[in-house]
């Protein structure tokens, strides 16, 4: 008995299907294992792919998977983040799924690494948790017995080409400017003020540098100029350092955590708080430890102290009034020069720091 062609049409047809799971993560995180029921949904997922794809009737053909971030951290932050969920769970699979390893050579690998910056303080926090995740998804063909036999034309599950469309273009950068185009944003560099300073009228400033993810340079300059000739008094400084620092924290959110460093930083200065004075040069080195943590969408505050070697070469002084120049410092002995080497705290810092950012124009989602 002869079909007639429609059904032998039908017949070379296949039903594309899909299985899907998604795992969580804790924030700056890409260990599987942190969120509690995510091996269990694994380990379902693993026993589906197994049922399925021992089928004759089922080919395999195409695995996607999507890796997302909270908006906190930078773009090149989550980017790497995102990368790192991405190999968490395809080596999970690698390392608990025969079938995995036996059919992840003929299949059409897509992986997207997915950020949400362009949410960052415009979401409420509490939703973030939500969007620190892993999802995979297996497409297969199914060749049914029975759609051959009645040759009914196949219609694509809506969920299926939604699912596998999402797949396909999600974007990694998704701010838009005015002209459409996608941007990104990160960190440039810091300026922050020592609070405490402030309140001793000592003009200061810093500038912080982000080198890489974990490590930044700042430069300080302090710089309190004041007297009071009648009361004897003289608080002058000029005083420049620069600091490497290293963060430790892995937070969505850079640059915020503890950190440490070394402050390389000479000056020259003028000290007198009666007729008795001092004036010299200095260099010192010290170690730095301090915190940072994010306070607003572009503001963080900072703490932190350093003690270490400081040299100083000085000159001591006595002012001197009614003299045909009026009150000068007369030193006592100009030949000569003390030098003093100590270890002694160098700076304590409570600083109100403010993030500039720079936003990079891209063309299109990432794939690897």
């Amino acid at each position: 008995m002869l079909l007639p062609l429609s059904e032998v049409i039908a017949m070379t047809q296949a039903k594309t299907d899909s299985l899907s799971v998604t795992v969580n993560y804790t924030s700056g995180s890409s260990d599987i294992s942190r969120i509690a029921g995510n091996i269990h949904s694994l380990e379902h997922f693993i026993l589906q792919m197994d049922s399925v794809c021992h089928s004759p009737y089922v080919t395999p053909f195409s695995f996607h998977v999507i890796s997302s971030t909270s908006p906190e951290g930078s773009i090149l932050t989550n980017q790497t983040l995102s990368r790192k969920r991405n190999e968490s769970v395809i080596n999970y699979l690698n390392q608990h799924s025969e079938t995995f390893r036996n059919i992840s050579p003929s299949l059409e690998c897509k992986f997207q690494e997915r950020n949400n910056n362009h949410l960052f303080g415009n979401t409420a926090q509490s939703s973030y948790p939500s969007m620190r995740y892993s999802k995979m998804t297996l497409f297969y063909r199914t060749e049914d017995i029975d759609t051959l036999i009645t040759a009914k034309p196949h219609t694509e599950d809506k969920t299926d080409r939604e699912s596998e469309k999402t797949a396909k273009t999600v974007p990694t950068a998704e701010r838009q400017d005015a002209k459409g185009r996608e941007t990104t944003c990160c960190p440039l560099f810091f300026v922050k003020t020592n609070l405490l300073y402030d309140l001793a009228t000592f003009v200061n400033a810093s500038v912080e540098v982000p080198i890489t993810k974990d490590i930044t340079a700042e430069a300080t300059l302090v710089y309190p100029w004041w007297r009071n000739t009648s009361r004897h008094k003289t608080i002058q400084m000029r005083y420049v350092s620069v600091t490497p620092r290293y963060y430790f924290g892995k937070s969505d959110i850079p640059y915020t955590s503890f950190f440490a460093g070394v402050t390389v930083g000479t000056g020259k200065y003028d000290l007198q708080w009666t007729r008795r004075g001092v004036q010299g040069t200095l260099w010192n080195v010290s170690p730095t430890f301090g915190y940072s943590h994010h306070i607003a969408k572009r503001w963080k505050m900072e703490y932190s102290a350093s003690i270490g070697f400081v040299r100083t070469k000085y000159t001591k002084y006595t002012q001197t009034s009614d003299t045909p120049y009026g009150d000068i410092k007369v030193k006592d002995y100009p030949w000569v020069s003390k030098v003093l080497n100590t270890v002694l705290p160098t700076s304590l810092n409570v600083s109100l720091v403010y993030t500039f950012t720079k936003s990079k124009k891209t063309t299109g989602h990432h794939e690897r």
